[in-house]
């Protein structure tokens, strides 16, 4: 195995243990949603811990996804990445078709940022921030299981 594999295969596992983990709290959450107001305001302690968890392994998928995998990916296929930005990165695998729709990708980053700089401080923009979170939850996994399928084929060279 080559040693840029080595680094995809690394990265991959990284990123199913963010989306395990992040199904772990989703299913020990998912009863709660769509929440509102009364809801977050009447959150129990182990709710709020798998809620907080929830919105962490989210944002780390879609980091390790939008900062490693997606580059790691063009490199296995030995595009040129330096110097590109995470747009050519982006618009580059989905020429090739193993990913698709940068609106909904941008919708999934610009979420995971409001949630780390806003997350907590009003209810109401809280709860509609976790409902998007939670209806997006299925465009963050399919854009890792996109490339999982992709990549299989690579980690089998």
């Amino acid at each position: 195995m080559r040693k840029e594999q080595i680094i995809l295969k690394s990265i991959l596992d990284e990123c199913e243990k963010h989306l395990d983990r992040m199904n772990f709290a989703y299913e020990n959450i998912s009863h709660l949603f769509t929440v509102d107001t009364k809801k977050i305001s009447q959150l129990k302690k182990e709710e709020i811990t798998f809620i907080d968890q929830f919105i962490y392994r989210f944002s780390k998928l879609q980091d390790a996804l939008g900062q490693k995998l997606f580059k790691t990916v063009l490199i296995n296929l030995d595009e040129e990445v330096t110097n590109k930005s995470s747009i050519d990165i982006f618009n580059r695998l989905e020429q090739l078709e193993i990913i698709k729709d940068y609106d909904k990708w941008k919708l999934l980053r610009d979420l995971r940022n409001e949630l780390a700089h806003e997350y907590e401080e009003d209810e109401s923009e809280m709860a509609e921030k976790l409902n998007l979170l939670f209806e997006k939850k299925t465009d963050l996994e399919k854009y890792f299981l996109d490339i999982k399928i992709y990549t299989d084929k690579i980690l089998k060279k």
